[in-house]
């Protein structure tokens, strides 16, 4: 040993290999066979389902089922990489919907979401029909109007007065102001249950602008939008 130090082995392992080990050259690597690498699998539908409670199970299936069948939405699934989120698009809209499965954390939530490609004065979303709907919806159901109104997730100023997130909704004489716009639900049946029929009427809001002439606009600018 140099410089008066000593070393002391307690233990050792010894693995015998039937051909030539691959070297790991560097401090403190440990080589290792190809064999013992084993990939994450990758999460499927099927498996985040697997893991939730038969109730919130049956609640997602039936609400996948409807979203996937409507049109003009098209709505368009896919899978969280991490496994934490089950996303549902319909991007000719600017709409989305996302049920958060990590465990404790269970949610779900929609909303006209906000493009973020390039610099902040380039932020947009595609529409924001949240007012009609709320308005559609309330013709034959004000109660559902009311509770989709009041789940909006509200803006408590995190980012302050120029945060562009914030997005005020008006409806039957009362304002909120949002945070990114989302309705925050709850894993239960009757919140399931709402967020369907929303997008029934939804869809119904679309069909009739289509009927009208009426198609997807261009970007709406958030600044131009009342930061919303």
């Amino acid at each position: 040993m140099t410089k008066l130090s000593r070393l002391s082995v307690k233990r050792i392992r010894i693995t015998e290999f039937d051909s030539q080990v691959p070297v790991a050259r560097g401090a403190f690597a440990e080589a290792r066979l190809q064999s013992e690498i084993k990939e994450k699998p990758k999460p499927t539908f099927e498996s985040l389902l697997s893991k939730l409670p038969q109730e919130y199970q049956k609640e997602i299936l039936q609400t996948n089922s409807f979203l996937l069948s409507l049109r003009p939405l098209k709505f368009k699934r896919s899978i969280d990489k991490n496994g934490g989120k089950i996303t549902y698009v319909a991007s000719d809209y600017g709409f989305s919907y996302a049920v958060n499965v990590s465990g404790a954390q269970s949610a779900h939530h929609f909303g006209w979401y906000i493009v973020y490609n390039g610099k902040p004065e380039t932020w947009h979303r595609k529409a924001n029909d949240m007012e009609e709907a709320l308005a559609l919806i309330a013709q034959t159901d004000l109660p559902l109007a009311e509770r989709v109104f009041y789940a909006l997730n509200d803006c408590v100023g995190c980012y302050g007065p120029e945060c562009l997130a914030k997005t005020p909704y008006a409806f039957n004489g009362q304002k909120r102001v949002a945070c990114h716009g989302r309705v925050m639900l709850r894993m239960c049946a009757g919140d399931f249950h709402d967020a369907r029929e929303f997008f029934r009427c939804l869809n119904e809001l679309m069909l009739r602008k289509m009927a009208d002439g009426i198609l997807p606009g261009d970007k709406m600018l958030l600044g131009r939008e009342g930061n919303g």
